[in-house]
């Protein structure tokens, strides 16, 4: 605005008063602050759920949010590997060999010392010829207060068996888990998740009470099983460490993605029922990567509200707890 125009508003208005044009723009820009103001909180307010008057924590002890990690022993229990050399003639590869003496030598120590420190406890899924074969190892994990699960008695897959090599199968890794440790497992996780229309028929009846191979929620639930109900503690695909870092993920990435799921799980735990699950392999667990495990749990409790839970110690609340979700049928 020139100086003329000035000299003109201030004669008609006096001052500090606002032209007719003025007035307009500045009511109309008002009008339009106002409006989006009127929007943005109406996008927050549906965005954020309302806390309802009885709103109480999900978990016990009022925990915001439970954390399971499964670590998983496999180490020996597959056939030697082999490599193929001319003609399709196959000869010992030693190489990989290595990596199977390493999980018992230095990865499964890791952990186990990581977890320590961070003081907490967590469920291994054992093979039971990894237990037969490194039963000192197995005992030890027992000893430092970990629970025993079943990972199959060989690494092998059960879906195709029959119904009463299935059930051998089973029973034979449970007697080889306690045998090793002491423990008989109650819970249970077939070779890449993969089971028959028989196996929780055959967890249950030889007196397993949960299974993971599931990756149908959020929480832990009970499914009827032989007409008796039987706990499902789901599984994780996206935060496993096989095929993230055998697909060349880097340490840094899977930290990343760690964090941001905690964040995400966090923030819809002031709201509804909540867990989070983190796999690790046996020969995964090299130093950076242990690194990063370690990271996460000191940043997860930095948090209020964060419970590290055994798989058994979802399975037992969801069992007991008239708040878990009770489905029809299993699937």
């Amino acid at each position: 605005m020139t100086s003329d125009s000035q000299s003109s508003d201030t004669r008609h208005g006096g001052t500090g008063q606002m032209s007719r044009r003025n007035l307009i723009a500045a009511g109309a820009t008002a009008a339009a602050v106002g409006a989006a103001t009127l929007v943005q909180s109406s996008t927050s307010a549906a965005a954020k759920p309302k806390r309802s008057a009885a709103h109480r924590s999900f978990w016990p002890n009022g925990a915001r949010l439970a954390i399971t990690f499964s670590m998983v022993v496999e180490n020996n229990a597959d056939p030697p590997p082999i490599t193929k050399g001319p003609g399709g003639k196959t000869y010992p590869d030693l190489y990989a060999e290595t990596a199977v003496q390493y999980a018992v030598n230095e990865a499964i120590p890791r952990m186990l010392d990581m977890f320590d420190r961070r003081r907490i406890k967590v469920t291994s899924m054992m093979c039971g010829l990894s237990c037969e074969r490194h039963p000192a190892l197995a005992k030890e994990i027992a000893q430092r207060g970990h629970e025993c699960g079943a990972h199959g008695s060989s690494h092998d897959v059960q879906f195709q068996m029959s119904l009463d090599d299935e059930r051998a199968f089973i029973k034979k890794a449970a007697d080889q888990i306690e045998q090793a440790t002491g423990q008989r497992p109650v819970g249970y996780n077939c070779r890449a998740q993969l089971r028959s229309a028989n196996t929780l028929s055959l967890e249950q009846e030889l007196g397993f009470i949960y299974h993971i191979d599931d990756i149908s929620r959020d929480e832990p639930f009970v499914v009827p099983v032989n007409g008796k109900p039987f706990a499902v503690v789901p599984y994780t695909a996206h935060l496993n460490d096989i095929p993230f870092f055998n697909n060349h993920g880097v340490a840094a990435s899977f930290a990343q993605d760690l964090k941001l799921e905690f964040d995400a799980l966090y923030a819809e735990a002031e709201f509804k029922r909540r867990m989070m699950v983190v796999t690790l392999h046996d020969s995964i667990a090299r130093a950076n990567r242990v690194k990063v495990f370690e990271d996460f749990v000191t940043y997860a409790q930095g948090h209020k509200g964060v419970w590290f839970a055994r798989a058994d110690q979802l399975a037992h609340w969801a069992l007991t707890s008239p708040d878990s979700i009770k489905e029809k049928t299993a699937t």
